[in-house]
């Protein structure tokens, strides 16, 4: 007596070849859609210190960028502008030693240092200051500051927006550069 595979063998086989192309086409569909969505989520998951390159760390700590050399800023407590110079990471882009706003330094001839940001805490625009008036004035709408740093009309919502400096032993100039929320009273980091 031969033994014939009979029907019931065939059903058993053909579902081993299913369930091991079905188990191969999942791993070969599953393995480049986590690699892409691990792509994708990339930025989202960072850490603040490693996503956020404004505030890179610096010698003097977490947040200061060298702006100047302390001999660059006037003794007569003049307000100088200044660029803020750091490399700008926005999800996948990097933009490095870009230009991401500006400060005001000035140097009492005790040697006291203040900084200003240089954004209108109205509407955001870049305010300048006039030397002939000793106040800094807002193109926009016509808010004006003293040199002080105090409004001195009720355009502005809030004085300008002060900023943390040091100085190092070499006689540079680092800021912790911040921008806040402009429009509202209250000083709030965006």
């Amino acid at each position: 007596m031969s033994h014939s595979p009979d029907q019931s063998d065939q059903p058993r086989r053909s579902f081993m070849v299913q369930a091991a192309a079905a188990g191969t086409g999942a791993i070969a569909g599953v393995v480049p859609a986590c690699i892409g969505a691990a792509y994708f989520l990339d930025p989202l998951l960072r850490s603040k210190a490693t996503a956020d390159s404004s505030t890179p760390v610096g010698e003097m700590g977490e947040g200061f960028l060298p702006i100047t050399k302390l001999e660059s800023l006037p003794s007569d407590g003049t307000p100088r502008a200044f660029k803020v110079i750091a490399d700008l990471q926005d999800a996948w882009n990097k933009f490095p030693q870009t230009e991401i706003g500006s400060v005001y330094l000035s140097r009492s001839e005790s040697g006291e240092i203040s900084c200003f940001n240089a954004r209108c805490p109205h509407l955001g625009c870049t305010v300048q200051y006039k030397d002939g008036d000793q106040k800094y004035v807002c193109p926009c709408h016509d808010s004006a500051f003293n040199v002080d740093g105090t409004r001195n009309n009720e355009i502005p919502p809030r004085d300008l927006d002060t900023l943390e400096v040091k100085k190092d032993d070499s006689g540079t100039v680092w800021v912790k550069f911040q921008k806040f929320r402009a429009g509202t009273s209250e000083k709030k980091p965006v």
